[in-house]
């Protein structure tokens, strides 16, 4: 007794611990006060490494880490999602960004065009000796040059998304309120396209009658440069076209042709409104709460094929 009683006294003064004792006083009943103090520095140490580390655990006596399973959706979303959830100074904050990983969402021109010169550009080195690797520098030449190629006619034929800026609490609607073209809209005008003149080329070639007799000829068409989710004043869903005019365009091409709009952009749509803005003008379509339009009902050719040749989608 008094040689587990000084033993606990000593280490107890010499390591400042309060509740030391009373584990040293275990570890003697298992076999002796030397060994008592090794195991106690050892759990006490293992103990704290456990506070400050997580993915730390004791197993029999020993440190182990766990091993946690990656998740690759928040490969590229973790520093961008809190730079698209923070809003800009009237509210608005990127619609067009998506935490899961979306191929779409980045440029296959740029993909082919930057791997195949660096293949081409390393094998060029190596088959001159410049770089290590001559044995393989023919294999890099004969991928890099078509990859090359491929990239650059991706890149020539690449149409970038448009912006979309919403309000959060019109992202909240997109499920319950928005329209099944106003959804498809909004996702296919914010991915890279390919082959296509410009975003909505089918829908306006319908609208304002491309080339045709009292149409608008096709040198004049406008550009849609942005979208823009809103909520209306009676809590539905609005989505705002934003389009650039080009010299000769005149603003009552889309005023006279507005029932044909809403009808274009159908069913579930209220009748669309037009603003001219500085240099355009702002088509607004705004679901109108009947539900129609929602889960694969009626709709209409809005948007172009993925590849010249194909039909048109979401057509019934």
């Amino acid at each position: 007794e008094e040689r587990i009683m000084a033993t606990t006294s000593a280490m107890t003064g010499a390591k400042g611990v309060s509740g030391l004792g009373c584990v040293a006083r275990l570890g003697v009943s298992r076999g002796g006060c030397g060994r008592s103090r090794v195991t106690v520095l050892r759990r006490t140490r293992v103990a704290t490494e456990c506070e400050s580390k997580k993915n730390t655990f004791l197993r029999n006596g020993r440190r182990e880490v766990s091993v946690k399973a990656f998740d690759f959706n928040n490969l590229f979303s973790n520093d961008e999602q809190a730079e698209a959830e923070v809003p800009d100074a009237n509210g608005y904050v990127d619609g067009a960004f998506e935490k899961d990983f979306n191929i779409t969402k980045f440029s296959f021109g740029s993909i082919g065009l930057y791997s195949g010169g660096a293949l081409l550009c390393y094998g060029f080195g190596a088959y001159f000796n410049f770089l290590p690797g001559t044995d393989f520098s023919a294999i890099m030449l004969i991928y890099g040059f078509p990859a090359t190629l491929i990239g650059f006619a991706l890149k020539y034929a690449q149409l970038d998304p448009v912006p979309c800026r919403s309000k959060p609490e019109a992202m909240a609607l997109r499920e319950t309120k928005a329209t099944d073209i106003q959804n498809q809209i909004r996702e296919d005008v914010t991915r890279y396209r390919y082959g296509d003149e410009q975003h909505l080329d089918l829908a306006l070639e319908r609208v304002l009658m491309l080339g045709r007799y009292e149409g608008v000829p096709r040198r004049l068409v406008p550009t849609l440069v942005g979208l823009r989710e809103e909520v209306s004043s009676d809590g539905e869903y609005s989505l705002v076209l934003q389009f650039k005019h080009k010299k000769g365009f005149l603003a009552e091409q889309w005023t006279k042709r507005i029932d044909k709009i809403t009808t274009f952009f159908g069913p579930g749509i209220k009748t669309a409104e037009m603003a001219e803005t500085e240099d355009g003008a702002e088509i607004t379509l705004t679901s109108d709460g009947s539900g129609e339009g929602r889960g694969g009902g009626e709709k209409g050719e809005v948007l172009p094929p993925l590849m010249p040749g194909l039909p048109a989608r979401d057509t019934q």
